[in-house]
């Protein structure tokens, strides 16, 4: 009787900790890529620091939960740990003379409000990707779609507005666009039941453009600078 009850906590530590983990693991290398240069932070920018980074290390941790519930908590934990890991690395440059406490501040609350919408989001995308009917899942992966490349197309988008054809920008926007893409895809493809393959690509489509310019409104606001 006793071993049953203890056993419980036990399997909810163990899943608890990969979302966990996965934010620390974030939070730290998107700070580490801040301060790195050359070579090293163009590879630690895109594996940790972009839309596409951060968005997929939600819908994967949210991916294998079993309840809807289980993967929106799983994603909103993954981002907010990352969240407040950056910002708590980030807080003794907020706090010396000089430094700009306040605007750190706001940053940090701005992300991790957009931290827990972004995760329940997709955290409640993956599940159904996973479990829903056919349809329903081609509509949720179209989202996720445009939830992980649509960073990636808000930049490519720009740049080319810009002019600035065969930029490091644009090739960095063309990376995370496919990549986003290639995830959701794949997530589709590998869920066990039917798959209807024309929805998906519609949605993705929708998904990707309406994904697109809500980046640029995310990226407009003055906190995200920081």
């Amino acid at each position: 009787m006793v071993e049953a009850h203890s056993g419980t906590p036990a399997r909810q530590r163990i899943g608890i900790g990969w979302p966990l983990t996965a934010g620390v693991t974030l939070g730290i290398a998107s700070f580490c890529a801040d301060l790195a240069d050359g070579p090293l932070r163009t590879v630690l920018q895109f594996v940790a620091s972009t839309g596409f980074a951060w968005g997929c290390a939600a819908f994967a941790a949210a991916f294998p939960t079993r309840t809807r519930r289980g993967s929106a908590a799983a994603a909103v934990i993954v981002l907010c740990t990352a969240t407040g890991c950056y910002y708590w690395l980030n807080l003794p440059g907020g706090l010396r003379p000089g430094g700009e406490f306040a605007p750190l501040l706001k940053a940090f609350a701005y992300w991790m409000l957009l931290s827990i919408a972004g995760g329940a989001v997709l955290g409640v995308l993956a599940h159904a990707v996973r479990t829903d009917t056919a349809r329903r899942a081609a509509a949720a992966a179209g989202l996720a779609c445009g939830l992980l490349a649509g960073a990636g197309i808000a930049i490519v988008a720009s740049r080319l507005l810009a002019g600035d054809i065969g930029s490091a920008g644009l090739n960095e926007g063309l990376l995370q666009a496919a990549a986003g893409i290639t995830v959701a895809t794949w997530s589709f493809g590998r869920r066990r039941g039917p798959r209807a393959w024309p929805h998906y690509a519609a949605a993705a489509a929708l998904a990707c453009t309406a994904g697109a310019l809500a980046w640029s409104a995310v990226e407009s606001v003055p906190v995200t600078g920081f």
